[in-house]
């Protein structure tokens, strides 16, 4: 059997033993978390200049390139790539304007491989840059640097800090096994033994405070704590005391900081009520808006349909020279104020996201004919030449909306004309960009006017701008054209800007994308090809229409042809007079006294379906110009729209189309 010495040996040696295992662990663990955090932080250093190098190529083509870009200079950009591949980490540098690429170079290994690729790839690291001017984007650089040398150094970092952390692993390991035995786990055995004594109630038992250093502190601190027992024991009592008083302070504070936190919530209630009603009166004025331009819509061009009307009328009879002056000049006059009224309902609808744009077949030659037709007598007015040239690539049908395309050109066209003495008007059309079966369009109106200064040409594209007050006085305008065409731009996928020289003249750019036909398929709506006034078919029109001025126009307008017309002025009595039949055709004011037009629509209806008769065409005609009104007017029963003012050309076209049509 062993001696108890042997066994308090055994047991020294078995705590020696654990004490090396777990010391050798904890070295290690610390030692290879150090290096690993060397070694990642060596990569993270390596990986950083990487991509500072990266940033300030990218930073330098931003600085570089915009001038080459804007300009369209491909061989300052291809000598810039040149520069930049001229860094071996370098494997390929690109660049962009739109869908072009001005500029593109590849390492030969990597050839014929695009910048998808290599941003895909986790073995190169790929940037880009966006290139402006003037505040607009106007292409990109794109750059893409190779990750090998990063990964050839990282790699010899670490094997290096690796191997010399296991020697200092084992260094550490066999120098503080032989210190600790020495020194510590001896003197640590005998003050295990005066501890159990004091554990089993002894507080008398010896305490050796003999040893040195740590253990001897530790000694003499049990042995202090021995001595404070009873002492703590008395002071516990006490300390029990206060706790209590604490804990009776404490249910106090919380009491009152749960009351303040009601006050506050009670105040976030009340904010948040006060936000709630503040967004109710936003929508209500929202509505108040948009009933407001549809009431203003409506009085302005309830007038504006006889005023228009007349005025055709007179312009189509015997006047004299001076007479024919005065027309031309109300004509004129009646013509901008609904161009601004036009313009003032379009900005609404953009404001409110309402305006949408139609997607279907058209000819651009035959587009830019219209609008050039339109153009050709303001310009031949102030002796202006003007013309329109179309580069051959560009596909004649394409998918888009071709009356917001002409609405865009006759702005810029129109202020090109308002603003240029003398000279020329110039309209040009180029391809961009042709793939996946859509086209890239730029259009460029070029004039030689006044010009505009260079600080004012990003403002002219904002709401009720111009170039100064002076160009205000001098020519006239709301100031709304161009605002209105940069959004329809922006809706048909391009951007709109301009150049100028004051005195020279400008250039307004901008591009739009449309879609083109991959085979023979889509097809063009055919032309309505215009009639003389003695082609209307003969109808029986009966017309509700409450003013006698817009009635006259109406009734001025068919005289002569081979329509009978009867007119009432109230709804309930045009729904009597039409119930007698015959009628080949019912032309319905909306606002009309006793009832209004959609009540009247309706009932006309309903009236057909109880009799089986067969329906009648109901033409809406009304001085509500929103696509929400005319919505209304379609769903109410009627066949058409019509919006106030009607032209004559346009009434005569319905008829032509509509008259003595029956609908299933």
């Amino acid at each position: 059997m062993l001696s108890d010495s042997d066994k308090k040996l055994a047991r020294a040696h078995s705590l020696s033993r654990r004490a090396a295992i777990a010391q050798m662990g904890i070295i290690g663990v610390i030692v290879l978390c150090f290096t690993a955090a060397i070694i990642f932080f060596t990569g993270y250093l390596l990986k950083v200049r990487l991509t500072e190098e990266a940033r300030s190529i990218s930073h330098l083509a931003k600085t570089s390139l915009a001038s080459a870009v804007w300009q369209v200079d491909h061989s300052s950009a291809r000598d810039f790539i040149e520069a930049v591949l001229q860094n071996d980490d370098v494997v390929f540098a690109e660049v962009v304007t739109g869908r072009e690429v001005m500029a593109l170079k590849t390492r030969p290994r990597y050839a014929g491989k695009d910048f998808d690729y290599f941003r895909n790839n986790d073995a190169f690291l790929a940037s880009t840059v966006e290139i402006r001017k003037y505040g607009d984007w106007i292409g990109s650089f794109n750059l893409v640097l190779a990750t090998n040398s990063y990964f050839h150094d990282l790699t010899l970092y670490a094997g290096s800090i690796l191997g010399m952390a296991l020697l200092l692993i084992a260094a550490i390991f066999l120098t503080s096994t032989h210190f600790n035995r020495k020194n510590i786990f001896a003197p640590l055995k005998r003050l295990e033994e005066s501890a159990i004594t004091i554990a089993d109630g002894d507080l008398n038992g010896h305490i050796d405070t003999s040893a040195p250093g740590e253990l001897g502190n530790l000694a003499r601190a049990i042995d202090d704590m021995r001595e404070s027992v009873l002492m703590l024991i008395g002071d516990l009592r006490d300390a029990n005391d206060k706790l209590k008083n604490q804990h009776d302070m404490l249910e106090t504070k919380v009491t009152e900081r749960t009351d303040e936190l009601n006050r506050k919530n009670s105040s976030l209630n009340a904010a948040i009520k006060e936000l709630q009603n503040a967004k109710r009166e936003a929508e209500v004025a929202n509505i108040a808006k948009s009933n407001f331009l549809a009431s203003m819509s409506h009085e302005i061009r309830t007038p504006m349909n006889a005023i228009l009307g007349m005025a055709d009328i007179l312009w189509e009879t015997q006047l004299t020279e001076e007479q024919s002056k005065y027309v031309d000049v109300f004509r004129t006059a009646g013509e901008n104020l609904l161009e601004i009224l036009d313009d003032i309902l379009d900005l609404s609808k953009i404001e409110a996201g309402h305006m949408e744009l139609e997607n279907r077949w058209f000819s651009l030659n035959e587009c830019m004919d219209k609008t050039c037709s339109i153009i050709h007598p303001k310009a031949d007015q102030r002796g202006l030449a003007l013309s329109c040239n179309i580069s051959p690539e560009i596909p004649d049908r394409l998918m888009g909306d071709s009356n917001r395309l002409k609405q865009i050109l006759i702005n810029l066209l129109g202020n090109a004309i308002k603003f240029t003495e003398s000279g020329s008007i110039d309209l040009s059309i180029e391809t961009m960009q042709n793939r996946d079966g859509r086209v890239a369009l730029q259009f460029s109106v070029r004039d030689t006017g006044v010009g505009v200064p260079g600080d004012k040409l990003s403002a002219i594209f904002e709401a009720f701008t111009q170039a100064d007050s002076s160009t205000t006085r001098q020519f006239g305008g709301t100031g709304l054209g161009l605002s209105i065409s940069r959004e329809l731009v922006q809706m048909m996928g391009g951007r709109i800007w301009a150049e100028s020289t004051p005195g020279q003249g400008s250039v307004f750019h901008f591009t739009a994308t449309f879609g083109i036909s991959q085979t023979d398929e889509s097809r063009l709506e055919p032309e309505k090809v215009p009639t003389r006034e003695d082609d209307l078919p003969a109808s029986n029109i009966l017309m509700l229409e409450d003013s006698k001025y817009n009635a006259f126009v109406i009734q001025t307008y068919l005289s002569g042809t081979s329509c009978d017309l009867t007119i009432r002025e109230d709804g309930r009595e045009g729904l009597e007079v039409f119930k007698k039949g015959g009628w080949d055709l019912v032309l319905m004011d909306i606002q009309m006294p006793v009832m209004d037009g959609f009540e009247t629509t309706r009932a006309m209806r309903a009236w057909e379906k109880e009799t089986g008769s067969e329906p009648v065409t109901i033409i809406a005609m009304t001085a509500y110009a929103l696509n929400e009104d005319a919505l209304r007017c379609l769903e109410a029963g009627a066949d058409y729209h019509l919006p106030k003012p009607v032209k004559k050309s346009a009434l005569f076209e319905a008829i032509r189309m509509l008259a003595g049509k029956r609908t299933a």
